[in-house]
Formats: C-alpha cells, structure tokens, sequence
C-alpha cells in the first residue's frame, strides 16, 4: 500500500512538472506551425507527446538525485524559459546561431531585448517553477526501484529510437535544441583553409562579378530550360542570358555542397580531405574586393569560407530555414548596391534561402501564381499538386529576384557578370521521395545560369561565344571555382583553366 502511495506521488510530481514543461517551454516550438488537416493536426499532436515522452525519461533520471535535481531543476527551467519566450514571441530557431549571438553580446545588446512582456514571462515562469517546487518538497523525485524507472528508460529510448529514423526530429525542438545548438557551437569546425601567397594578381580590370547562390533550386523547373510551366517570365525576356541544363552535383544539402563549390575541392576529391582553398582567399590576395550578403545562417562546415571575404553580412541571422518568420530574399537587394566609383575589381556573393522547405514561407502572397498550394508543414497530409505548385511559385519569386537584380546591374558602367548557381536540386515525389538530401538524381541537378553586361561582352567576346557553347555540355559543379578565376585573369595561383566554362 505505501509503494503504491509513493508511485501515486511520483506520477503526480511528474506529470505537473511536465505540464509546466509543456506550457512554458515545449509548446513553443510547435505554436507556429501551420498544420492544415485533421491528420496535420494528429501527427504534430503526437509528435509533441513523444518529445514530452522523452524529456519525461531524462528528467526522470536526474531525479535520481534528489537534492541536486530540486536546486539545479528550477535555474534550468527559468534559463530554457528565457529562450521560449522569443521562439514564443518572433519564432525564433534556438540553435547554434543564437548561441553564437549570446557569447558575442555585449552588455549594451543585452538591455536592448528586455521588456515589460519578457520580464514578466520570466518572472511568471518562476514563480510557477518555484511554487511548484514549494508544494512537492518532500516529495522523493525518482527511485530505482519505482515502476517509472523502467518507464523513463523507454522514454530516453525513445528519443534515440526516432533520431535515428528521423535526424533532427527532437533536436530542432526546445528544449533540446539550445543543448545541440551550444554542442555545435563550441565544437568548432576542423576545416583548414590553405593559406594564398602574397604574388597572386588579377590581369583584368574593372570586373564586378555578382554570385548568387541558390537554394534547393532543380534546374528542369525552370520555363528557361523547356518546363511546361512559365516559372521564368522576366528573365524569358533578358538578353545576355544563358541558362545551364546539365549541371551536375553529388552533394544534395547544403553543409556538403556549398564548401565545395566555393573551393577548389572537386567532386571527386576524397571525403576525408579537409584542407582546401577558399575562392575569397584567392581573389582577396588578387585586389578584389570580396563581400557576402547571406539570407541563410552559416553552417560550420563553410563559415570559414564566408569569413574569408573582406565584408560580411548576414541578414536576420537568428530565423533560420525552420523559422515561418524568416526574412524574404528581396531583402537581400536592399543591402546590396553598386559602386562605379570603386577602382579595381569586385565580387559579390549573395545567398538566398530561395526554395528551401517550406515553400510557403519563402514568397509572398503576390507569388502564389500555381494553385493550389500547401497549407500544412505535415507532407502526409499534402497532395502532389499542391506541393510541386508552392514549390514552382519559389521559382517564379527566383525570377523576379534575378530579374530586379539584373535590371540594377545594368545601370553599372563596369564590366559586370552575374552567375546564378542553386546549391542542389530538390526532389519532387520521384520514387515517393520528397525534399532534398535525398540519394536521387532529381536532387543532383541545381539550376545555374549566366547574365553578363554589354560591357563585358564587349571586352570577352571569345568568353562569352565559349560560353553559349557549353550551355548544353553535362558539367560539375567544379566549374565555379576555377571559371571565376578565369574570368579575372589570375596569375601565380594554380587552377584549372580546362574546366572554366569560358574557356
């Protein structure tokens, strides 16, 4: 009789404390979901009670130590709360990003997020924290002997059961993702960057090349290469325009495939290789000027890469891709602008969070040209059409992107280039597969194209003749590193001229 009193009292200490869990911190993470159907609903339901499940079994097993688990438990919950409040509030995406934010602020940064609302959700939080606490003091947290204990095992099981058949199902989740996202952060990335001698130069002058990196972007979606869909209107119409069909990528996410596009590793360089030379090294030891505008937040597998450019900015930096929030690409074009003034040569390097999932999030209402389109985060719960038309309506705002940034370089008296590469595809339903970082070749061929000034043609018209002969040629993605060098001529530094597209 007395074990079944204490196990009553076990079970009602936890599911109080899982509740407030649940209302102050987990929650969070799913109220700003869009899930559409019934089943939408069902799923993320669900979802939510496995990761309470989970947290149920960890938390569980600190109570094994009692006295410590009711000193530590209560700071843990106000601290994680603190982090809620924003993912509350502006669905912010609490990982190594906002980790990074948090060492590198200053006292003055600090008092800047405090307010009457963050105060008193903080202050609310823990008086219920410490109430609760307050009331079950003498409660006996956890026990071994207890029947719970056995159960907390299957909830920690759980959490490892689901990772492995879904990576990131739970990371990405409060409360767990501010635990990996500081893993992250202090596990600094192990890249080595070669270092460029001192004598390399550029033979040309006056050059402005513009690089936009795309994202989950397939190069067969686009009306430029032949879909039946006008997914390009705007740039259908611009001349000096060239579009690639057959570009080609092993790499289907981003944290792979971007440190080898801006690098001389090649496709078929050995996996293990980590030492390699970053396109900005070079072309900042040749005089340019290098500089990154990035909607994405960096991923440690190539933040060494964009920190060798000589300006950096990264646009709404704590929304990541997970955030319904996040800024749109056109904001990108308002940080960037054209200097004539500026004597030398130039690149630019924008990145875009272009076609990443969710589609709907990407554009604006303007852009919705396909109907029907997605209403839920859940893919169960979508049909075919409606995702491959939210997924075409990124294309058509690309489009627009391009065209507004074309239209902006044409008013620049340098001799300008723009090259458009997408980072990877995206598949579409092939083989029942959907997203990206999928092992299919719909994932495999990112979209890329090349817009150049009447100037610059006029200065390259060998260049852009090889160029518009290679637009049918199957090419790797190895061509950016070394056709951009080439484009500026580089002397005293080792590339590949054979594998420039306007050799």
């Amino acid at each position: 009789m007395k074990k079944i009193k204490l196990c009553k009292k076990e079970i009602s200490f936890h599911l109080g404390l899982n509740i407030l869990i649940a209302i102050f911190i987990t929650f969070a993470s799913y109220v700003h979901l869009p899930f559409g159907s019934f089943k939408g609903n069902l799923v993320y339901f669900i979802h939510f009670l496995l990761l309470q499940f989970t947290l149920f079994g960890f938390i569980y097993m600190f109570g094994l130590l009692n006295k410590v688990f009711k000193t530590l438990f209560p700071i843990l919950f106000v601290i994680v709360s603190s982090f809620s409040f924003w993912v509350y509030t502006q669905d912010l995406t609490i990982g190594e990003g906002v980790i990074q934010r948090i060492f590198g602020t200053n006292i003055g940064e600090a008092t800047d997020i405090l307010s009457y609302q963050f105060i008193f959700f903080l202050l609310f939080s823990s008086i219920c924290i410490f109430l609760f606490f307050r009331f079950q003091n003498k409660t006996k947290v956890s026990s071994v002997k207890s029947p719970l204990f056995f159960v907390a095992i299957f909830g920690i099981s759980t959490f490892f059961i689901v990772e492995n058949y879904k990576f990131d199902a739970f990371k990405n989740r409060l409360p767990y993702s501010i635990y990996f996202g500081a893993i992250k952060y202090f596990n600094k990335p192990k890249i080595k960057l070669k270092k460029v001698k001192e004598n390399v130069i550029a033979k040309e002058n006056d050059l402005h090349i513009v690089l936009v990196v795309g994202e989950s972007v397939r190069a067969d979606h686009l009306s430029l290469n032949g879909y039946q869909k006008n997914t390009t209107p705007l740039l259908s119409k611009q001349k000096n325009l060239v579009s690639f069909k057959k570009i080609y990528t092993p790499f289907t996410f981003t944290a792979k495939s971007l440190p080898q596009i801006l690098t001389d590793k090649s496709i078929n360089s050995n996996p293990e290789l980590q030492e390699f030379t970053s396109l900005y090294s070079v072309l900042s030891k040749a005089s340019f000027e290098t500089e990154w505008i990035g909607n994405q937040v960096l991923e440690k597998s190539y933040t060494k890469i964009i920190n060798s450019n000589k300006s950096k900015l990264i646009i709404d930096e704590l929304h990541s891709f997970l955030s319904f929030k996040k800024e749109k690409d056109l904001t990108i074009l308002k940080h960037f602008s054209i200097d004539d003034s500026f004597e030398g040569n130039k690149i630019s390097s924008l990145h875009m969070i272009g076609s990443h999932w969710y589609y709907k999030s990407r554009i604006t209402e303007e852009f919705e040209y396909f109907k029907p389109t997605i209403k839920s985060k859940y893919l169960g719960s979508l049909t075919s059409e409606e995702l491959i038309n939210s997924y075409d309506n990124t294309i058509v705002y690309l489009d627009f992107f391009l065209n507004e940034l074309i239209e902006k370089l044409k008013k620049s008296s340098k001799k300008t280039i723009l090259i458009y590469i997408s980072d990877h595809g995206e598949t579409l339903g092939e083989d029942g597969m959907w997203l990206h970082a999928q092992e299919h070749k719909a994932s495999k061929n990112p979209a890329m194209l090349v817009w150049y000034s009447e100037n610059f043609e006029k200065s390259y018209p060998l260049k852009i003749d090889n160029l518009k002969s290679k637009k049918q040629d199957s090419i790797s993605t190895d061509f950016l590193f070394h056709s951009i060098l080439d484009i500026g001529n580089i002397q005293n530094f080792k590339y590949e001229k054979e594998q420039s597209i306007f050799n």
